[in-house]
């Protein structure tokens, strides 16, 4: 779904081809999600550019604001979300693999493999000796 709940003036869902989206993933734009050519998702994913509220603790949170979380996000072509992963106002790179369960809460670069949560790049593409090589959770080879 894609709607202005935040109060931004244009809000959009880009799905672009190639994708495959598993059963029961929920999608949820309020100001722009950008899912780039040939990703691949797994069943139970959760994207969202966007949080409840929870500020006032005298009103139920379903009852507070919905939240922006970010500029929107996106998530770059050719990657792969595992089972269960959520992403919460996060953009994702190109060519990445985010393992199951993970939350993935901060960006993630081109070519990594995330993990766990939150979400942390366990492995990056080397492209000096052309292959994946294992990381510290900032992405720096080890």
């Amino acid at each position: 779904a894609a709607e202005p709940l935040t109060g931004a003036r244009d809000c959009r869902l880009e799905i672009h081809d190639g994708c495959i989206i598993g059963h029961f993933n929920e999608i949820y734009a309020t100001k722009s999600i950008i899912i780039e050519k040939d990703v691949l998702t797994a069943d139970r994913v959760y994207i969202s550019d966007n949080l409840h509220g929870y500020e006032d603790i005298d009103t139920p949170i379903h009852r507070q604001p919905i939240v922006q979380n970010g500029d929107g996000l996106r998530i770059g072509e050719g990657s792969w979300l595992g089972v269960g992963v959520s992403v919460l106002g996060a953009n994702i790179g190109k060519h990445c693999v985010i393992g199951a369960n993970a939350v993935v809460t901060k960006d993630i670069p081109d070519y990594c493999v995330a993990a766990g949560i939150p979400a942390r790049i366990i492995k990056r593409y080397d492209f000096d000796s052309k292959e994946w090589r294992t990381t510290t959770p900032d992405g720096h080879f080890k």
